[in-house]
C-alpha cells in the first residue's frame, strides 16, 4: 500500500485511560485512581518547588528589569518554568498517559550576538505559556489533590466506617460512644445497626461516585495542560500542513500545466498545423484536381472534428462546466459513461464545497484514464460519501493490480493535487487483485 498524506497528525491522542469502549474491570478502575493519586501527588510536589522559584524569580527580575539585571533573572525564570513544564509532559504521558507534544522554540537568528541569545527565552510565547501553566497547575493541585484523596478515604469507608465502628464498641466504655444513630434520634437498641448501616451507606455514595470523580479531574489537569502546554505546537503543525499545501498546490499546478502543454502539442496542435497544409493543398488542387481536392477536404474535416474531441477532452481538465451546470453526480456520470471500462457511480447528493467537488472530480477522472490504459479491469466502481467533516471518494476495478506511486506518474500528480486540499491519497494496488484508490478531502480545507 502506498499512501501519501498531506497532513500530519496533530491532535494529542487521547489518553488510555479515558476510552469509553474499554471493558470496565475493578483492576482497571483501581489503577486508573491509584495512577491519579499518584500523579497528583508528584505534581503537588514539582508544583510547590515550581511555584516558590518560578514566583520569586519572576518577581525579582521584574522588580531589577530598570537595571538591565533583571533581564537574566528572567531569563532564568523562564527556563525554569519550561524545566518544569517538561517534567509534567514525562509525568502525565507515564502516569495519564496524555501526549503533550512540545512545540518548536524560537531560535535566534543566525549571527546574532551573545546577548541576542541570552534574551531569546524572553521571545519565545511557549516560554510565558509555561510560567503560567507552573502558577495555574500549582492552584488546581491544591484543590484536586485534597479532593480525590477525600474521596478515595470515603469509599474506603464503605467497609473501613463499620470495622472500626465495631472495634470502638469493644474497646471503649458505654458512655463514651456517640454515634451518627444517636445524632439522628435512633433508639437505644438500634443505635449500632444504625451507625453500621449509615456508615455503609455513606461510604458506599463515595464508592460508586469516586471514578467519574478521578475522570473528571483527570480530565481538568489534561486540559489544563493541552491548552497551555501543547496549543501552540497544534498551531505549528496547522500552520505546516498549509505551507505544505501551498507547496503541493503549486507542485500540482506546474505538473498539470506541463503536462497540457505536451497534451496540446502533441494532438491539437499538430492536427491544427496538418489541416493547415491540407487547406493549402485543398486550394491549389481545387481548379485541377476537384475529386482530389473534395478527398482532401474530407481528411481535413476529420482532423478538425478529432482535434474539437482532444480540445473538449482537455477542456474537461481545467475546468469541466457540467460540474459546475449540474452537480458532481452528473459530472462523474458522464465521466462514467465516456470510460471504455463499464463504471457505475454511487454518489448521494451531497453538500460539499465547491473547491472538494473539483477535487473529487479530479480524482476520479485520473483514476478511470489510469485503469482504462493499465488496468485491464473489466469493471470499475466509484463510491463517493460524506464522512463526518471530510468528503470520501473510493474508485475500486478488478483489473491486474500493481499500480505504483512514481514520480512524475499519474498517481503522483494525483496524490499532489489533493494534498493541495490538505487531503490524503491511499492506493491499494496488490498484484492480481485490482485497484484501490481513495482520497479523503477535508470540507473544512
Amino acid at each position: 500500500m502506498t499512501t501519501v498524506r498531506a497532513l500530519s497528525p496533530s491532535s494529542a491522542p487521547a489518553a488510555d485511560v479515558l476510552q469509553p469502549d474499554e471493558s470496565w474491570s475493578v483492576g482497571r478502575w483501581a489503577a486508573r485512581i491509584g495512577r491519579f493519586l499518584a500523579y497528583s501527588f508528584l505534581a503537588l510536589l514539582l508544583g510547590t518547588v515550581g511555584f516558590s522559584l518560578v514566583i520569586g524569580l519572576l518577581s525579582a527580575g521584574a522588580s531589577t528589569v530598570v537595571v538591565w539585571i533583571g533581564l537574566p533573572i528572567l531569563v532564568a525564570a523562564v527556563l525554569v518554568a519550561h524545566g518544569f513544564a517538561k517534567a509534567e509532559r514525562g509525568v502525565q504521558s507515564a502516569l495519564l498517559g496524555t501526549d503533550l507534544p512540545s512545540p518548536a522554540p524560537v531560535r535566534p537568528p543566525e549571527g546574532a550576538g551573545g546577548i541576542r541569545r541570552m534574551l531569546t527565552p524572553l521571545t519565545d510565547p511557549q516560554n510565558w505559556l509555561d510560567s503560567l501553566w507552573v502558577l495555574v497547575n500549582f492552584v488546581l493541585v491544591l484543590v484536586t489533590f485534597p479532593l480525590a484523596l477525600a474521596w478515595t478515604v470515603g469509599a474506603i469507608g464503605t467497609i473501613g466506617g463499620p470495622l472500626s465502628t465495631l472495634i470502638l464498641e469493644q474497646v471503649l466504655p458505654g458512655d463514651g460512644r456517640h454515634g451518627l444513630g444517636e445524632l439522628v434520634g435512633v433508639p437505644e437498641p438500634y443505635t449500632l445497626p444504625a451507625d453500621l448501616l449509615l456508615q455503609f451507606l455513606a461510604g458506599l455514595l463515595f464508592l460508586i461516585t469516586l471514578g467519574p470523580v478521578v475522570r473528571g479531574l483527570t480530565l481538568l489537569h489534561q486540559g489544563v495542560a493541552r491548552g497551555l502546554l501543547s496549543s501552540r505546537h497544534q498551531e505549528q503543525q496547522r500552520l505546516h500542513r498549509t505551507e505544505q499545501s501551498r507547496a503541493a498546490g503549486r507542485s500540482a499546478e506546474s505538473t498539470a500545466l506541463r503536462r497540457l502543454e505536451r497534451d496540446l502539442h502533441d494532438g491539437p496542435q499538430q492536427r491544427l498545423v496538418r489541416a493547415s497544409m491540407d487547406l493549402a493543398r485543398i486550394e491549389s488542387l481545387a481548379d485541377r484536381n476537384p475529386e482530389r481536392a473534395r478527398a482532401v477536404l474530407r481528411e481535413t474535416r476529420e482532423q478538425l472534428g478529432q482535434t474539437l474531441d482532444d480540445l473538449r477532452r482537455l477542456s474537461r481538465g481545467i475546468a469541466p462546466p457540467v460540474l459546475v451546470d449540474r452537480g458532481l453526480h452528473a459530472a462523474l456520470t458522464e465521466l462514467a459513461a465516456i470510460s471504455p471500462i463499464p463504471t457505475t457511480v454511487e454518489c448521494p447528493e451531497l453538500e460539499l464545497p465547491e473547491h472538494v467537488e473539483i477535487g473529487i472530480y479530479y480524482v476520479v477522472s485520473e483514476s478511470l484514464t489510469n485503469a482504462a490504459k493499465h488496468s485491464g479491469a473489466g469493471s470499475v466502481n466509484v463510491e463517493v460519501a460524506r464522512i463526518g467533516d471530510d468528503a470520501r471518494v473510493r474508485i475500486e476495478d478488478d483489473g491486474r493490480g500493481g499500480a505504483e506511486m512514481r514520480t512524475g506518474g499519474g498517481l503522483a500528480g494525483l496524490a499532489g493535487r489533493v494534498a493541495s486540499l490538505e487531503g490524503r491519497l491511499t492506493v491499494a494496488s496488490p498484484p492480481a487483485h485490482g485497484t484501490r484508490i481513495e482520497a479523503v478531502i477535508p470540507c473544512a480545507s
